[in-house]
């Protein structure tokens, strides 16, 4: 009696003993199930955005497309990726490597190993290239999207017979844009160690000086940057009453330094940067050196004074001129 009770219990237990290997084997499963299903969800996603954005004017085309990551991410190899806006602004790359999270295929980080080639409407191209340079995207309903760039030791080569692009390189730069609220759009700009090819005022004070700069803007009425090219869009916009705030701005280089601590641009009917901005304006006359701009002849005139040689003044642009106060310094900065 004893004996026959035994045999069933040693079953039970050994039927135990399979039971997280079966668990295991079920969840492995489900999980090589539920992946692959994203995967075709994602690819479903890119083909429907692509249509969705070339039906509004834009491009988002790729020449081959591989996915991977399995079993946790979401990663997807671009061949000749390429983005393109209505206006003229494009970027492409050679290779573009994606990657999101399994869980939230809304948000990604993309790598261009190769580098980068921005189009500029009616400037030409830029080729960009670097150690590092990566891009996160989300919220690509709204406008603008929420973009994050990145770059580390970069330099920028425009094409030949093309406009000069105003960074020569840069050892770190970021990029963010975000939408805000009442139709308003943020962009924040930040290079270290960079060379420049800025003219004007901004290239006196850089020369060929490692510079370091921060950008902080507020646009508003962003929905009506838009039009067949880009000149369009920003006579649209501008008719619109659109208006860029300047949050901070700031140039250093070597012992010149120029801050814009507050003021509101916008575009006038021939593309020319119009408006005003508060500023200040830092730079030493070297002793024996000749004075060969006005900014220089005012600090010398503080420097004998025995004041610091800071310029504190309103920067107007107006009918396509700079002024530092009552000092024509140059043509003002065109967008197009």
């Amino acid at each position: 009696m004893t004996h026959t009770d035994a045999r069933p219990s040693r079953k039970a237990r050994r039927s135990r003993l399979f039971t997280p290997f079966i668990l295991a084997a079920v969840i492995a499963g489900g999980w090589s199930y539920g992946w692959f299903w994203l995967r075709g969800q994602a690819e479903q996603r890119m083909d429907a955005q692509s249509a969705d954005l070339k039906s509004r004017g834009y491009d988002l085309s790729w020449s081959a497309r591989t996915f991977h990551g399995f079993p946790f991410r979401m990663n997807v190899d671009l061949t000749n990726a390429r983005m393109a806006e209505p206006t003229g602004w494009a970027v492409r790359a050679p290779v573009l490597k994606g990657e999101a999270e399994i869980f939230n295929l809304t948000h990604w980080v993309l790598v261009a190993p190769q580098g980068v080639v921005l189009t500029r409407p009616e400037a030409g191209d830029v080729t960009i290239t670097g150690q590092a340079l990566r891009a996160s995207i989300s919220h690509v309903t709204e406008y603008p999207p929420r973009i994050s760039v990145e770059g580390a030791k970069l330099t920028f080569t425009p094409a030949p017979g093309t406009k000069p692009f105003q960074l020569v390189s840069a050892d770190n730069m970021q990029l963010h844009t975000r939408g805000g609220p009442d139709d308003q759009g943020a962009i924040f700009f930040k290079a270290d160690g960079a060379k420049t090819a800025f003219t004007g005022l901004l290239g006196r004070l850089a020369q060929d000086k490692t510079a370091s700069m921060i950008l902080e803007t507020r646009l508003s009425h962003v929905s009506y940057l838009r039009g067949r090219n880009w000149e369009a869009a920003v006579k649209r916009w501008s008719e619109a009453g659109g208006q860029i705030s300047v949050q901070q701005s700031q140039l250093l280089a070597g012992d010149a330094e120029g801050k814009a601590k507050s003021g509101v641009l916008s575009v006038d009917a021939d593309g020319a940067v119009t408006g005003s901005l508060s500023v200040a304006l830092k730079e030493r006359a070297v002793p024996g050196q000749p004075i060969r701009t006005p900014e220089q002849a005012l600090a010398a005139v503080a420097q004998a004074a025995g004041q610091e040689p800071v310029i504190e003044a309103d920067l107007k642009f107006q009918n396509g001129r700079t002024f530092l106060g009552v000092i024509d310094t140059g043509p003002a900065p065109k967008v197009y």
